[in-house]
């Protein structure tokens, strides 16, 4: 009798969870135009980290709209809803991150960002170049599916609309750090995590890499400070241009010569440098900004301690004053996805993709989806995003990135197939 109500259960089971795919597959149109709407309105109107009131306000509305319990204002702008299943089971949840990046946007698109604002001091514009309307308006698709099917849905959903995944402005806390600070765990104890992000791979391609999965992600920045002088006199001064150009050679030459990387990639980038106000000045101060990536906390104290090294060669060389700060803005650990989670989480994917499934590489991008898989056991996967048949466009970041709309029910599918499954 035990046995014959066990097999009776798990048939039952395995009805609910097919039945739920099929009706998917029969929404999946409709669902999709509404996904598409609002990834085009809401990278129409981008905005930056911690300041994104307009998209959270609307993902808000979608949630209260469905019946779901709503909490707002989390890590500021942060956004969680809760939809309980009418069926027993486990609590999960998965995260959307709503920033946009100050890019002034070149593709030329009929719903192409016009937006500017003030960012470091500067003006700049705004732009979903990373893929976030994506993200969002795919999470609000899945949100809209399973609050309209509750009743078969078996336990709980925790919905995650994080702010400020790019870094909160300095002197600010924010993004997944502040969300679970601020203790969203501990009120709707979720059991796993999953996450997605857009990339420029190829249509309609859903992968993941076990374990790391990608870099520890530092900002650092340097400040040089010289002796300001007339730019024909430059010997009656202390050129920190010239100090900065230096320091830039050197610390190229920490991946490239100085550290050993087998097995254990790195990167020191520069993205930003500022000085001087005119041509025939030479300035009093260079400011200069980047990013170092890695996987391995040791080979990252070693990067460290090679940058200070090479600021001390600086000073000593030029006569300049060199001040290096690390972790500006905060630290991203390595994101790692959960082996045994992803195990059995492939056939899922698989299944959603009809097949367009591949394990991936480890890369040096960061995320800060890496706080929330430190917690529990989470995944993180990746979305190929390019025009059917291209194998290369513009990457994540550039003011030319775009996503084609036909490949993102490929990620709704993904993203619904794993919660049904787990």
């Amino acid at each position: 009798m035990k046995k014959t109500l066990i097999t009776i259960l798990v048939f039952f089971s395995f009805n609910i969870d097919a039945n739920l795919k099929q009706i998917l597959e029969q929404d999946l149109d409709y669902l999709m135009n509404k996904v598409i709407e609002w990834r085009h309105d809401i990278h129409e109107n981008p905005e930056l980290g911690n300041r994104e009131f307009r998209t959270a306000k609307k993902v808000a509305d979608h949630l209260t709209s469905l019946g779901m319990d709503v909490e707002t204002g989390i890590a500021y702008t942060g956004v969680v809803g809760f939809l309980t299943g009418d069926l027993p089971g486990p609590t999960i949840a998965i995260r959307a991150d709503m920033d946009a990046l100050p890019v002034v946007e070149k593709t030329g698109l009929p719903y192409a960002s016009k937006v500017k604002t003030t960012y470091m001091g500067n003006e700049v514009g705004v732009m979903h170049a990373c893929g976030h309307d994506a993200h969002v308006a795919i999470l609000m698709g899945v949100a809209e599916f399973f609050s309209k099917n509750k009743d078969q849905l078996k336990g709980s959903i925790m919905f995650i609309f994080q702010p400020a995944e790019e870094g909160p402005p300095e002197g600010e806390n924010g993004g997944a750090k502040m969300m679970l600070e601020e203790g969203i765990f501990e009120r709707y104890n979720p059991e796993v995590i999953f996450g997605l992000h857009v990339s420029n791979a190829p249509h309609g391609y859903v992968g993941f890499a076990p374990g790391p999965a990608m870099a520890a992600a530092s900002a650092w920045r340097v400040t040089i400070k010289g002796v300001q002088s007339h730019g024909s006199r430059p010997w009656e001064g202390i050129d920190p241009i010239m100090a900065s150009s230096q320091f830039i050679n050197q610390i190229n030459t920490i991946v490239s010569r100085r550290v050993n990387i087998v097995g254990n990639p790195a990167v020191v980038s520069v993205g930003m440098i500022e000085a001087g106000t005119r041509n025939n000045i030479i300035p009093e101060e260079a400011t200069m900004m980047g990013t170092i990536r890695t996987f391995d906390p040791e080979l990252r104290k070693e990067i460290y301690n090679d940058i200070l090294k090479i600021a001390e060669g600086v000073e000593t060389a030029t006569g300049a004053s060199v001040k290096v700060e690390f972790d500006v803005g905060g630290f991203y650990p390595v994101t790692y996805n959960n082996i045994p989670l992803g195990e059995r989480m492939k056939q899922s994917l698989i299944e959603a993709t009809n097949g367009n499934f591949a394990e991936i590489t480890r890369r040096t991008g960061a995320e800060d989806f890496s706080y929330f898989s430190q917690e529990i056991p989470g995944l993180y996967i990746f979305l190929g995003v390019n025009d059917p048949g291209k194998l290369e466009q513009a990457g994540n970041h550039s003011p030319y990135f775009t996503v084609n709309d036909d490949a993102l029910d490929e990620g709704l599918k993904s993203l619904v197939y794993m919660t049904i499954d787990y």
